[in-house]
């Protein structure tokens, strides 16, 4: 009579299980119910031996077993990432975002998502000393960024004040801004010279709305263009992110 398979022997050519072989597809179950209507469908005179019933229990147990341990292992490692997760809260991190964007912050929550634990960040746009060279002096600098909406044509903006080169750590002549908004259109950065009081004039443009950081390193005589004198309409946006916990980089602990 026909029997379940052995799945532990080599079929024809010795085929490996692959993504594509359909018992990487069976579950449980479906092996307990090939053996249940394979004993009410036997031969009455040519009955299943009891040493071939044990064989098929034991293959199913092994199915089961593997079945189990792919379970605890995944469970392990849920257990493990939550709670380097959890470790992280109250810390300030560095990471990429959905977009592969690089923000950075502090974590307040984590959460599950598919099975996978995801961070809440808590961000502000900031300003840190850049870690490549530039001709910026020492002073204190405000920033505008400035960008297009490309239904009306207004022009929004935000605006990361008081910038002192003096309190940012190993400043060497640039200055990076960090966890700027999103944007559909292109940004503009202008910037003040280093009184800090003077016209808002040109030092870069990001043109792919996505980027969130940018690198100054213009002195002040190397800002370009007319002053900004356009009405911008002032934004507030989120102040909070959500990462993957693979996609943490850098990590300064709490209090740290």
């Amino acid at each position: 009579m026909t029997q379940i398979p052995n799945i532990n022997s080599s079929s024809a050519g010795d085929q490996a299980f692959g993504s594509n072989n359909t018992l990487n597809e069976l579950q449980l179950d479906d092996f307990l119910n090939l053996m249940i209507a394979e004993l009410q469908n036997q031969d009455p005179l040519n009955p299943l031996e009891n040493d071939e019933l044990i064989a098929q229990i034991s293959q199913i147990r092994e199915v089961g077993a593997t079945e189990q341990l792919t379970e605890t292992l995944n469970s392990v490692l849920l257990g493990q990432n939550i709670t380097s997760a959890t470790n992280l809260i109250g810390a300030d991190v560095v990471a990429l975002d959905d977009n592969g964007q690089r923000v950075s912050g502090n974590v307040r929550v984590v959460t599950i998502t598919d099975g996978q634990p995801r961070l809440d960040l808590a961000i502000g746009t900031s300003a840190i000393a850049a870690s490549q060279e530039g001709d910026i002096e020492a002073g204190t600098y405000d920033y505008e960024v400035v960008w297009d909406d490309p239904d009306s044509g207004q022009k929004f903006g935000i605006e990361i004040t008081g910038v002192r080169t003096s309190t940012l750590e190993d400043f060497g002549g640039a200055i990076q801004l960090n966890n700027l908004p999103p944007t559909d259109s292109a940004k503009r950065i202008y910037r003040t010279d280093r009184t800090g009081t003077g016209d808002r004039k040109l030092v870069g443009e990001l043109r792919n709305g996505i980027a969130t950081s940018f690198v100054d390193t213009k002195a002040d005589a190397g800002r370009t263009g007319e002053p900004l004198t356009a009405l911008v309409n002032k934004v507030t946006f989120a102040d909070r992110v959500t990462v993957s916990l693979n996609n943490i980089g850098e990590i300064r602990p709490p209090g740290g």
